[in-house]
């Protein structure tokens, strides 16, 4: 048997190509393919993988833990957002078969209603199924909603055996077959853990605390280190305009914008109130970096903003 190296762009040319063998249509898939995968690496650029199968039988797209698109030679399988799939089927016709799962059994059926969720970690997931020679005129039509798919099941934190399965060859054989720049995940280029899995690590920890005793906890603690154990991770961030920061927090002119209470404190550094600018929709889901874009909050709005939303929205 072949071993396929997934680092290999000669070999992800052979797979892909054979798989896809019309060039419009591959061309097509691409392009989709490739925008899903920017619209991840935005929203969380360690947290997803492009699979080449070993064998050659499909390519397949993670988000998270979840898989999210797969083409073999002849079906295309696209995982999407129920609600949101639901008020485009009922203005399109699509020639698709729904498909879900109940524990380990398969669900199919062309009504969408009859067909539980695809996976089982992602609420109102619904995976789509075409004909591959059947898809091309309706990529465009569920895209947002496998976006909408995407950004839930980012939630999921991606196994170690998934980004071991990552092709970066493919990536490298998309990216010239569109002359496009795709990346590559951020596991890609450093070895260092991101602050989003220490972060859930950690979380996963405090709820296993919780659930032990206040007794249990205090003689744990007495054999606990005192000092922490320092971690070096790597992050992505955003070059932010300095000029909306700026302008925002003048406009604000020291008042929260959401509470309307005044600042809590003034800075060591210039005595001017502390403040700081939010971006209504985040700069991580395409969100603009401008001044109508922001607000200017107190730190108790702008930790309310992030973990207690729903209740920041209905304020």
């Amino acid at each position: 048997m072949r071993i396929i190296d997934r680092n290999s762009d000669i070999h992800a040319k052979e797979i892909i190509e054979n798989l896809i063998p019309e060039y419009s249509l591959r061309i097509r898939l691409i392009e989709f393919l490739c925008s899903a995968i920017e619209y991840a690496n935005n929203l969380n650029s360690a947290n997803w993988n492009l699979n080449l199968d070993k064998n050659g039988n499909f390519i397949r797209f993670n988000t998270g833990q979840q898989y999210c698109i797969q083409i073999y030679q002849d079906e295309l399988l696209i995982l999407c957002e129920r609600i949101s799939l639901k008020q485009i089927i009922v203005k399109n016709e699509l020639p698709v078969i729904f498909r879900g799962h109940q524990k380990q059994k398969r669900i199919q059926s062309k009504n969408i209603d009859e067909v539980p969720d695809c996976v089982a970690k992602t609420k109102n997931s619904i995976g789509c199924v075409f004909k591959l020679t059947d898809c091309i005129d309706y990529l465009e039509l569920i895209k947002e909603s496998n976006f909408f798919f995407i950004k839930q099941a980012l939630k999921t934190l991606q196994l170690p055996r998934m980004k071991n399965a990552h092709s970066k060859g493919a990536i490298n054989y998309f990216s010239n077959t569109i002359n496009r720049l795709i990346p590559n995940p951020l596991f890609e280029l450093t070895n260092f853990p991101t602050i989003n899995e220490i972060i859930v690590k950690q979380d996963l920890a405090i709820e296993k605390a919780k659930k032990l005793t206040s007794e249990k906890r205090k003689i744990i603690l007495e054999k606990s280190q005192k000092k922490p154990e320092k971690i070096v991770v790597s992050q992505t961030l955003y070059n932010r305009n300095q000029y909306v920061v700026a302008e925002v927090l003048y406009r604000a002119n020291g008042i929260c914008e959401k509470c309307k209470q005044p600042a809590p404190f003034l800075r060591d550094s210039d005595n001017s109130p502390y403040l700081e600018v939010h971006h209504i929709v985040p700069l991580s889901e395409n969100g603009d970096d401008t001044i109508e874009n922001a607000f200017a909050l107190c730190p108790n709005c702008h930790r309310k903003a992030h973990y207690g939303k729903k209740y920041f929205d209905n304020e």
